[in-house]
């Protein structure tokens, strides 16, 4: 209980750091939605990292640029984490095929195992594909990309698994509740403040 206090604090404490000046910010500063699922870290992309990750699609391995980008991990108070989400800006020039390489990759994700299925959405100006398995089984079991035209960014969210007692939800119906709950909670989250970051 101690623990998880403290990453509380870490990050209600990392708001006020320089992230707060980020186009980031809407992404990574969102807490409490879907049920009250919290932020418990932050974490800077480091300023020395190649401006690009690695993403596989079509045999062959892309590059995928990044200008900028943070991880958050979510939990439910006293669990371990459910969602491991990365929010990354891509290079203007870049973004529209940054987007097709990893729309590409979590699609031949999709098609190489028949343990999973695939579906798109579009919610308030944002669109993404999510790929869940049909079991919970292994460490991940679902992963939400969106995609934010305007300003440039992919966020990528990890679904994660857990043994049953350290996790909030019990049968694979409630997984599924949740990771819903939490997607469209944190692009309701998302578009409330880049509309207040507009104004």
């Amino acid at each position: 209980m101690t623990i998880r206090l403290l990453e509380g604090a870490f990050f209600l404490a990392s708001l006020a750091q320089p992230e707060d000046n980020s186009r980031l910010q809407p992404y990574i500063h969102c807490d409490g939605f879907a049920g009250g699922v919290r932020g418990v870290t932050l974490d800077r992309r480091p300023p020395t990292a190649q401006p690009w990750r690695e993403v596989s699609s079509g045999g062959r391995t892309w590059r995928v640029s990044v200008v900028e980008g943070y991880r958050v991990m979510y939990s439910y108070p006293r669990t371990y984490p459910f969602a491991n989400l990365k929010a990354e800006r891509s290079d203007p020039a870049k973004y529209a095929a940054d987007k097709q390489v990893v729309m590409r990759s979590l699609e031949e994700l999709a098609g190489a195992d028949g343990n999973t299925e695939l579906a798109g959405f579009s919610n308030q100006g944002f669109s993404g594909q999510t790929v869940t398995k049909k079991e919970l089984a292994g460490s991940t079991i679902g992963i939400t990309q969106i995609f934010s035209d305007r300003d440039l960014v992919i966020v990528t969210i990890f679904f994660l698994n857990q043994a049953p007692q350290n996790r909030k939800f019990e049968t694979y119906e409630e997984f599924i509740a949740l990771r819903d709950d939490f997607v469209r909670g944190y692009i309701e989250c998302v578009a409330k403040k880049i509309i207040r970051r507009r104004k």
